[in-house]
């Protein structure tokens, strides 16, 4: 293997050096080229032109000599520009980057020279790639081949670029890619607010400089190229962006010229506010403070942690989470001139659950998981629409819909305009400022009529996930047991219905239930390696694994990684369907296995039997109690 990569390398090389040769050819000199000659007619004459020869052969000896030097220059240009993008492809292979497509994931990445910078690639459920800021032009080989391992394309595609102000730091990658690296990336949008270049003349010459570049290179992209006001408030995917602040002609300081916007994915805030100062923090939180608006999860240290937005910003937002991006000299004040160990101690303060450091090297954060209940917390029949508002009333942010509750004579999932009614409940969800995230079919996987009304209703509620029950009996009516026969059986009937799954953007979720090969996760999970679709995945539940006599750590034998979760208690001995702590499963071990094997997705509750057996009038109590469960093992989940 070693000597194969090392031809590799020589045959690079070389190829490198043949593609030079040309250009080298063309400007040197053809060979036994000689200056025509003139008949002699006096002794001056003939000094004058001997000087005027050998001046031109000193020129053409230059010329020559400046055609090799160029040579080896752009030769070395590009042997250094190969080794660095190789460089950095060994980087992100050693950091083991994954893939986050069609997950709410934000990348704060590294500082690769230990300098300062911002640079976040941000993925979403609905498969958006969006970037904040970029970092060093020294960063760009960095930046690419991390973004080729976060999207899994040989030629990654940005949906959205934002870029905080006009400083290099934060600019000069966007600038690379914009005029050298277009055969690399590729992108929808670019979003800026920069005044005139003229602006910081005198003040900022790095703003100058930057905004000069970007001007230049702005008729290459300009159908790409929008600008941000305050007030704006636009999607990009699932992606929510309000915007605060941007550039204000009063302060001629780039720094305060920073746009400061919130972003909302799934059910995670974050505060993005470039390297805004005091003047900038202040004028947002008198004018948006008390409105609850700049409270977020996670907030994005301004100007790398030191010398930005005042405390008052930071306890307006109230965050969570504190990203730094931020170089260890800045975080540690290594110069000692710096107001870092001020912006930690108001962190501190302030109760912050989390920090991560880019300085401690590349990092995926997960949006907070969305806690999800089943609506088999309410009997069969049991208006769907106050549902939605009760759910919503109570705290929770999504909804997992039970379509195998509704499968009774009269029920409108039965009904010919069953759409018109998923439609209408998500239009309720919407207005009530909650979401379906999930639903469950009826029967198995092979029930005709009951998956196709459930797929097609899931994307009418704008439901990503349908969980669809293995077939776990054979024709005969036995149960299948044999792990080959299993997964053949359900290979064909989930086969069916992914075109169908595909075409309504829902993804099939397999789960592992309570008999025969069924109740295995490990071959649940094998079964969705041998169907390999992008539209099915499996959910783990945890009762019925605990029933069948399978722990939490079950998951790390798993082949596959689970979508979602059934999070529900019991003895072991009986399908509950208990609030977590009610039973015997050990919960710490669950949470140590989610972590262990990288689970992403959301906190989904089925413990639903203590409330459906409860007179309505206990419901909310028992509700609440299994919320209050639901946010303990939300947070340890991040």
């Amino acid at each position: 293997m070693k000597k194969k990569a090392i031809i590799n390398v020589l045959l690079a090389i070389v190829l490198l050096f043949s593609a030079a040769l040309p250009a080298f050819a063309a400007d040197a000199p053809a060979a036994g080229t000689e200056t025509a000659g003139t008949e002699i007619a006096d002794p001056a004459d003939a000094a004058q032109e001997d000087a005027a020869q050998q001046s031109a052969e000193q020129t053409e000896k230059k010329s020559v000599a400046q055609s090799i030097a160029d040579f080896f220059r752009n030769l070395f240009d590009c042997i250094s520009a190969f080794f660095g993008r190789l460089k950095a492809f060994f980087q992100v292979k050693k950091e083991n980057v994954k893939s986050t497509m069609n997950r709410n994931v934000i990348h704060m990445l590294k500082s690769v020279t230990d300098t300062i910078g911002d640079s976040f690639i941000i993925t979403t459920e609905d498969g958006k790639v969006i970037v904040i800021d970029g970092g060093h032009k020294t960063e760009t080989d960095y930046f690419v081949e991390y973004l080729k391992a976060v999207t899994g394309q040989r030629k990654p595609h940005i949906d959205a670029w934002f870029l905080s102000h006009a400083h290099d730091d934060h600019c000069e990658v966007f600038l690379e890619v914009a005029e050298n690296r277009a055969d690399q990336v590729s992108f929808d949008k670019v979003y800026a607010n920069f005044p005139d270049a003229s602006f910081y003349e005198g003040y900022d010459e790095w703003a100058v400089t930057v905004i000069s570049n970007y001007d230049r290179l702005k008729p290459g992209f300009a159908e790409k190229a929008d600008s941000l006001a305050e007030g704006d408030v636009f999607n990009v995917g699932a992606a929510k962006f309000t915007v605060f602040y941007t550039f204000n002609p009063e302060w001629k300081n780039c720094n305060e010229g920073s746009t400061i916007m919130r972003m909302d994915l799934g059910d995670t805030s974050v505060m993005f506010n470039g390297d805004a100062g005091i003047s900038a923090g202040n004028y947002v939180v008198e004018k948006y403070g008390e409105s609850g608006l700049m409270n977020c999860d996670y907030c994005k240290m301004a100007h790398h942690g030191q010398d930005g937005v005042d405390k008052n910003f930071y306890a307006a937002v109230a965050p969570a989470v504190c990203l730094w991006p931020t170089p260890t000299w800045v975080y540690e004040n290594t110069n000692g001139n710096l107001r870092t160990f001020e912006t930690r101690a108001w962190v501190e303060e302030l109760g912050v659950e989390k920090e991560y450091k880019s300085f401690e090297g590349s990092v995926a954060i997960r949006m907070y998981p969305r806690i999800v209940t089943t609506t088999d917390v309410f009997e069969d029949g049991y208006p769907a629409e106050q549902a939605v508002d009760r759910l919503a009333s109570l705290g929770y942010e999504g909804i997992d819909m039970g379509f195998d509750y509704w499968t009774f004579d009269g029920s409108p999932f039965l009904a010919d305009n069953y759409l018109d009614w998923a439609r209408s409940l998500k239009a309720r969800a919407d207005a009530a400022g909650i979401v379906y995230t999930h639903a469950h079919a009826p029967g198995e996987a092979n029930s005709g009529d009951m998956i196709e009304r459930s797929i097609r209703a899931s994307a009418a509620l704008g439901a990503k996930y349908l969980v669809v029950h293995p077939v776990w009996r054979d024709e005969d009516g036995k149960i299948i047991d044999s792990k080959r026969s299993f997964i053949e059986v359900n290979a064909a009937a989930i086969g069916e219905w992914l075109p169908l799954a595909e075409e309504c953007g829902v993804v099939l979720l397999s789960e592992n239930i309570l008999w025969g090969a069924s109740a295995d996760p490990r071959i649940i999970a094998d079964l969705v390696k041998t169907v390999d679709s992008d539209y099915f995945g499996w959910c783990f539940d945890t009762g019925h694994a605990w029933c069948s006599g399978y722990g939490p750590e079950i998951l790390k034998k798993c082949s596959v990684v689970p979508l979602s979760l059934h999070i529900q208690d019991n003895d072991g001995s009986d399908d509950g369907h208990l609030i977590p702590g009610d039973g015997t499963i050990d919960w710490q071990k669950f949470i140590d296995a989610l972590k262990a094997v990288g689970y992403e997705g959301d906190c989904v509750m089925e413990a639903h039997h203590q409330s459906l057996e409860a007179p309505d009038a206990e419901r909310d109590a028992i509700l609440a109690r299994l919320l209050s469960v639901a946010k303990d093992l939300q947070a340890q989940m991040l």
